[in-house]
């Protein structure tokens, strides 16, 4: 089971508010599309993604949830199904990379360990320690992966963009 994470980054902080009260159907779908995205960047799986958002405990009783909630719980799920599951198909990472912009697809391609520290610290923004919480990683191994993720990502896009050139 993964521990609770606490979402108040700047960068994706969700709204805290009830769903049912006080988010326009636009709004949902915001939410339901970014923890969508997130679960998607973790998992690299449009299934695992999809998966993660439905199972999320909150997405079940949307009247009652809250928008934090439904993201959180997204992730979550994310971490979890990606710890279960095994290796994916090339097939599978094309297939979740279509659905993303063209930036954020060579993030898809790096291996999971990294994916995660890297999502999860500087896409979605927590803390350190709350990373290293949800992974299960000491607060260093989250800062050596998540440093190593930005370091490699220039080489993944530019032996993309080579590919897609020849």
């Amino acid at each position: 089971m993964t521990s609770a994470i606490p979402f108040s980054s700047p960068r994706m902080q969700v709204p805290r508010r009830t769903l049912r009260n006080h988010t326009a159907s636009h709004d949902l779908h915001e939410i339901v599309d970014e923890a969508f995205v997130t679960a998607l960047l973790l998992t690299a799986s449009a299934e695992r993604a999809e998966a993660a958002v439905l199972g999320s405990n909150t997405v079940t009783n949307l009247d009652n949830a809250s928008a934090e909630g439904l993201f959180r719980g997204a992730v979550n799920a994310a971490i979890e199904l990606q710890s279960e599951t095994s290796r994916q198909s090339q097939e599978e990472l094309e297939r979740a990379s279509s659905l993303l912009p063209f930036e954020l697809r060579g993030v898809l391609h790096l291996p999971p360990d990294l994916r995660h520290c890297f999502v999860l610290r500087f896409l979605v923004g927590l803390p350190r320690e709350a990373c290293a919480r949800l992974l299960r990683l000491e607060v260093r191994q989250v800062d050596a992966r998540a440093c190593t993720a930005m370091l490699e990502l220039p080489t993944i896009q530019s032996n993309r963009e080579a590919l897609r050139t020849n």
